[in-house]
């Protein structure tokens, strides 16, 4: 409320609307705020306007040189998935939030950011074409910060289905492995936590439902321990040999925070080099993808249930070349 307030002047029933909440709750806040910032009324018409008293209202945190221009290249990186293109929703908001930053520099430093872009890259695929989701996405982000329960009718590329899904949302995320954006809550229909794909969204419809988030849900965590590659799987623990040229990659990289090596053998006249790592990932298409990907310099040591998926999926692939 103190950034809408120190942006423009509102009534009870404008906040209320913004907020989703009802008016009493309202008046309870700016009682509230008004023990810390001199809030002001003034009539509009039949009704009263609420905002900060002229040069003492809520101040946004200020930001040094160095802090904007990072604060720059960080949306310049976002913006190279496409994610802020103008055909997306939050085109808008990425452009004002430049323009603003640009204004506030220096203007001996203003150059500095255009210098370091031409150096400073992402290699981030573009992200879908969402400008036709704009609506859905403000709907899910606000039906998730009131906690409210909503109705989906959802198309599954795996079943090649539309289903009807009672959905708690948690939050709304960016997935770069899949360029996408994804809803992520309470399922009622599977009874656990799920994701989503904005796009894959037909209808979208509140039910007036509220719900209790869990206090112990962390969005990274979660995402952290359940979901690898961009799928979504019950955390295993896996074991995988690489050689060669691959065993010194695996050295190097970390493919999760997890990831540990376990052991290395040394380069030898009838041997090449070895490096096991160990990670604790999400099982399911996405780990399998991973180890596919790095073919035929790796093996998987364990579990034996990954061993045999790889191995699975080896034999279907070599039979499609085949035929």
């Amino acid at each position: 409320m103190p950034y809408l307030l120190s942006e423009r002047k509102c009534t009870v029933r404008e906040l209320a609307t913004y907020f989703e909440v009802s008016s009493k709750t309202i008046r309870r806040a700016l009682a509230a705020l008004s023990r810390v910032y001199p809030i002001v009324e003034e009539r509009r018409g039949r009704e009263m306007v609420y905002g900060f008293a002229e040069g003492r209202g809520f101040r946004p945190p200020s930001f040094t040189a160095a802090e904007l221009a990072t604060l720059l290249l960080a949306q310049e990186s976002i913006a190279a998935t496409g994610l802020t293109e103008l055909r997306s929703p939050l085109a808008a908001h990425a452009h004002s939030l430049l323009r603003k930053v640009r204004a506030s520099l220096d203007p001996t430093l203003q150059s500095k950011p255009d210098a370091l872009r031409a150096v400073l890259g992402s290699a981030a695929v573009p992200a879908k074409d969402f400008s036709k989701h704009a609506e859905t996405i403000d709907r899910l982000t606000t039906a998730a910060i009131g906690c409210q329960r909503i109705r989906l009718q959802y198309y599954s590329l795996t079943t090649d289905q539309v289903t009807i899904r009672l959905v708690d949302p948690y939050a709304v995320y960016f997935d770069p492995d899949g360029a996408t954006l994804k809803l992520i809550g309470y399922d009622h229909k599977r009874k656990r936590i799920s994701n989503f794909s904005v796009d894959h969204i037909r209808k979208l419809s509140a039910t007036g439902v509220r719900f209790a988030r869990p206090s112990d849900f962390d969005l990274r965590e979660f995402l952290a321990k359940n979901c690898f590659n961009g799928i979504h799987g019950e955390p295993i623990t896996v074991r995988i040999r690489a050689g060669g040229v691959t065993a010194r990659v695996f050295a190097e990289r970390m493919f999760h925070r997890s990831h540990r090596v376990i052991e290395q053998t040394p380069r030898t006249a009838d041997n090449d080099e070895t490096t096991t790592i160990e990670m604790r990932v999400a099982r399911g298409r996405g780990l399998v993808r991973f180890i596919l990907s790095w073919t035929p310099d790796v093996e998987v040591l364990s579990p034996d249930s990954v061993r045999r998926e790889v191995s699975n999926a080896l034999r279907r692939g070599l039979e499609i070349l085949e035929n």
